[in-house]
């Protein structure tokens, strides 16, 4: 059942995305691409607290109330400390990408962040107390409250008004305060209608708070730095694509924003659907299944994922963007999708915390090291400048996963010859890419039409699938 809602949560999301798309149009959006990189990486550091796991170990209201108090009051401490960090970074941000009016966009971004951890720890706290479980339901309606109003502030913003970038993305960030006071009338509508609350009053605790604060804020903290140095990627890619372009090369600003928006936004948005289709499929496997295993079985289906989306991306671009000329931007994306898998998978799977910081800190480092260098490389072998940015993210995102790779497979002690299993991955999909590339002189992709563009999609798909049954059907025949 949980598994239904996060594939209907993560479609309704690819529909967000791609209504958003078309009511932004050709609108620059860039700044608020920056300032919400900024906020993933803000966002990502409260989203391993929790406080359901000492709640259920309580037993006296005032103890739990005592527990959410002292909670609140951390998450509102660090969130002002965002705050401050947000209006610093907006001016560094101004002088060096010599951007105007910024300032007014991270603040409200800023007063923002503390939100969602707030909203999660209400819900956590009144769905242990309160009978009613719509309580649990909170996180998701405010997530719904939030999306709704970003395409409604956005057509209003740029469809009706059509107020400037800067004023206009700094009204987008209201969707989050406007759905925190919609769930705030929500609570006072249960708590007026609903059924009275039922304490349980029975033993008594005896509690080291400082202990048990402790734990709620460093439980499981190496996910959120996991995550924070996932989002600083993108917040790096963003910052040194826009600085570099702009500076060396004489990009046009408008022409760069929009680059940037779709590259880190939007196509990043549509692959994530693809990776987490391919991380359900994996989750199927056993239990006891090893990390390696999932780990090629992983590897094995996004890259022929990749192969296909490769190739029909301008059919893509044109169904869900209606603007075919993009597809080189969801290329690269579908390129570096693969190692954000693997990342996420043995990220997932590695439990020790110093292997983890120093994969990450590798992985950091070389991205940074190499963002530069290989954007140039590219411009001087005459190649889109955005395929050196995605290539970088993608070879330190590798490093990382090479490190823990090691690290699981001499910890689970396995000595199977994978690199003929490699072998056979890559020989399958080569397969398959010829097979496509063939179909492709047969059956062109170069239409301008969108229903032939949805039945190309469609023919180029099933023809894929068709030849993986194929392929495993003979490969079960040969094992038997």
């Amino acid at each position: 059942m949980k598994e239904k809602k996060i594939f209907i949560f993560k479609t309704l999301n690819l529909l967000w995305i791609i209504i958003l798309y078309h009511i932004i149009g050709t609108k620059n959006i860039f700044l608020y691409i920056l300032s919400l990189s900024l906020y993933n990486i803000f966002s990502a550091s409260f989203d391993q607290i929790t406080i359901k796991e000492i709640l259920n170990r309580l037993h006296t209201e005032q103890t739990k109330k005592k527990i959410l108090k002292i909670m609140l009051l951390i998450i509102s401490v660090i969130s002002m400390l965002f705050l401050i960090l947000s209006t610093l970074i907006s001016d560094t941000i101004s002088i060096f990408l010599k951007l105007n009016a910024i300032l007014p966009i991270f603040m409200i971004m800023g007063i923002t962040i503390i939100i969602k951890p707030l909203i999660r720890l209400l819900s956590e706290y009144l769905t242990n107390i309160n009978n009613n479980r719509i309580y649990s339901k909170l996180p998701m309606i405010y997530t719904f409250f939030d999306k709704v109003l970003v395409l409604i502030i956005a057509f209003i913003n740029f469809r009706l008004f059509k107020n400037s970038a800067s004023i206009g993305v700094a009204i987008l960030y209201l969707s989050k305060i406007i759905s925190a006071i919609l769930i705030i009338y929500c609570l006072y509508l249960i708590r007026k209608h609903g059924k009275d609350i039922k304490y349980n009053y029975a033993g008594n605790d005896r509690i080291n708070y400082q202990k048990e604060i402790k734990n709620i804020l460093t439980n499981n903290s190496y996910k959120s730095i996991t995550k924070i140095v996932k989002y600083s990627y993108y917040y790096i890619s963003v910052i040194i694509l826009y600085l570099v372009l702009s500076t060396r090369y004489n990009f046009k600003l408008d022409e760069l924003g929009n680059i940037i928006t779709f590259t880190y936004f939007f196509a990043l948005e549509v692959m994530d659907y693809l990776i987490y289709i391919a991380k359900s499929i994996t989750n199927r496997l056993p239990k006891d299944t090893p990390v390696t295993d999932k780990l090629y079985n992983s590897f094995k289906m996004m890259l022929t994922i990749t192969i296909i989306f490769g190739i029909i991306s301008p059919l893509t671009c044109k169904v869900i963007f209606n603007d075919p000329s993009k597809s080189i931007y969801l290329t690269m994306v579908n390129f570096m999708s693969i190692f954000i898998l693997l990342f996420d998978i043995t990220y997932d799977s590695i439990k020790n915390k110093s292997i983890t910081y120093i994969s990450l800190i590798i992985g950091l480092i070389t991205k940074i090291v190499l963002v530069i260098p290989l954007i140039n490389s590219f411009y001087r072998m005459g190649y889109n400048l955005i395929y050196g940015d995605v290539l970088s993210t993608s070879i330190a995102m590798f490093t990382s996963v090479i490190i823990n790779y090691i690290y699981l497979r001499n910890l689970n002690k396995e000595k199977d010859k994978y690199f003929t299993k490699i072998l056979d991955i890559l020989y399958d999909n080569i397969i398959l890419a010829i097979i496509l590339v063939i179909l492709e002189f047969i059956i062109p992709l170069n239409t301008k039409n969108y229903f032939a563009s949805l039945g190309l999609i469609i023919v180029y798909i099933a023809i894929s699938i068709t030849y993986i049954i194929i392929k495993n059907k003979i490969k079960n025949k040969k094992r038997g």
